[in-house]
């Protein structure tokens, strides 16, 4: 199948959206939005009933969801009864299978970098790492060890000409 054609897809009428399943809500809160600056957007409870139909625990979930600066929405999810047990910490990000990380574009990296550092965030980057010319990514994790990378572009209506019309 030509990789350029496309049969069928998806009709989104918002952006994606992101969910991390937590096993302590209040310290991924206070990264997301006290360290990162996102905004919280709602907070509701899915039932046992409802959460076992989804597939999603036998008990019942919390959701939060945040608002990042640019609109898009992460969502911290933390089962009610039994949190998820963690699971071993590599520091290698490309080398695990299934495992996906956010990434955030910036325009601020040494702000970014900055923060981080002051706020004690553990990093995986000793600095932001030119990946090619003029661009500049950096990655940290967050509480529960999940991966963020910072990516900063020279020109970002090259890099995403679908958002940036010259």
């Amino acid at each position: 199948m030509d990789s350029n054609a496309v049969s069928w897809s998806l009709e989104m009428p918002i952006p994606m959206e992101v969910g991390i399943v937590c096993q302590d809500m209040d310290k991924m809160l206070d990264f997301y939005v006290g360290i990162l600056g996102f905004t919280l957007v709602g907070d509701a409870t899915a039932l046992a009933e409802n959460s076992t139909k989804l597939g999603g625990t036998p008990h019942g979930f919390r959701i939060i969801r945040l608002r990042t600066p640019y609109g898009e929405m992460v969502k911290l999810v933390q089962p009610l009864k039994e949190a998820p047990k963690p699971r071993p910490f590599s520091p290698w990000s490309m080398m695990q299978p299934g495992y996906a990380y956010l990434t955030f574009i910036v325009s601020n990296m040494k702000e970014v970098v900055q923060r981080l550092q002051e706020k004690g965030v553990k990093t995986l980057s000793s600095g932001p790492v030119e990946s090619r010319p003029g661009v500049f990514a950096y990655f940290s994790v967050d509480p529960e060890n999940n991966f963020v990378e910072f990516t900063e572009y020279p020109d970002i209506a090259s890099y995403r000409p679908d958002l940036y019309k010259k």
